[in-house]
């Protein structure tokens, strides 16, 4: 039984070469996941590319079936993800229900492709405010809610400042006085923590993690990253996929 079970994976994996397809790379799955249960938005984007049934596999004939079936998948990955970040198991069961119950109201591949967005838009956007968890100001949140949303940018006080419609020593020092940092060490803690994530990724090297945060040349971007985690981002990078072996 077993034998012709195998047979049967080594045919399929036969005919998924002979029509080029592959499924997404495990690598780029788990970078999502990270990002929903670090709060990092990049996961509604990149969910965006990846959510699809030419990458994600073929299991149903029927197209519709075959997407509620990966969305009730990712589903299941993402409970466990942001229960591991925190999240109250029961809520994050509880979402979860919700969101397979609307999916299963879905009349088109389209529905459940922007559903499985709002859902994943959802959680991250829960993650963020989990880290939230002490009583800030609505000063402070949207500070801190403007970081996360641009990561990938150069941040400065100033444009913060003039995001949230405050000046800027006045919202330095509000921010310092709320959370124990200065807004600048924020800014720095979450693109050093969302750099971590994205290292983990075996096909970005160094170089491109530092550009993808924005740091102004790969040598600040390997220091700060030093006196944050203790260790270079190669050494990190090598640690992690030793463990993995």
């Amino acid at each position: 039984m077993r034998r012709k079970i195998k047979e049967q994976i080594a045919y399929m994996e036969f005919m998924n070469r002979e029509h080029d397809f592959r499924h997404s790379n495990y690598e780029e799955e788990m970078r999502i996941y990270r990002h929903i249960r670090d709060g990092d938005f990049r996961a509604v984007e990149e969910t965006r590319q990846t959510f699809r049934a030419e990458r994600q596999g073929h299991l149903s004939d029927e197209p519709l079936t075959n997407m509620k079936y990966l969305f009730v998948a990712s589903m299941t990955l993402v409970v466990r993800f942001v229960i591991t970040g925190g999240m109250n198991s029961e809520t994050a069961y509880t979402a979860s229900d919700y969101y397979i119950q609307q999916m299963d109201r879905c009349r088109s591949v389209e529905e459940v492709s922007s559903l499985h967005e709002e859902a994943i838009e959802f959680f991250t956007d829960y993650m963020v405010q989990l880290k939230k968890e002490k009583i800030y100001s609505k000063t402070v949140m949207q500070c801190m809610d403007y970081v996360h949303r641009h990561l990938n940018s150069p941040v400065r006080v100033a444009d913060i400042a003039e995001a949230v419609g405050k000046n800027p020593d006045y919202l330095s020092s509000l921010f310092k006085k709320e959370t124990g940092k200065t807004v600048t060490g924020y800014i720095m803690e979450c693109k050093l923590r969302a750099a971590q994530n994205m290292l983990q990724d075996a096909d970005c090297s160094c170089a491109e993690v530092s550009a993808a945060f924005a740091f102004s040349s790969q040598s600040y971007f390997t220091k700060m990253f030093r006196q944050y985690t203790g260790e270079t981002p190669k050494k990190f990078r090598e640690r992690y996929v030793h463990s993995r072996l």
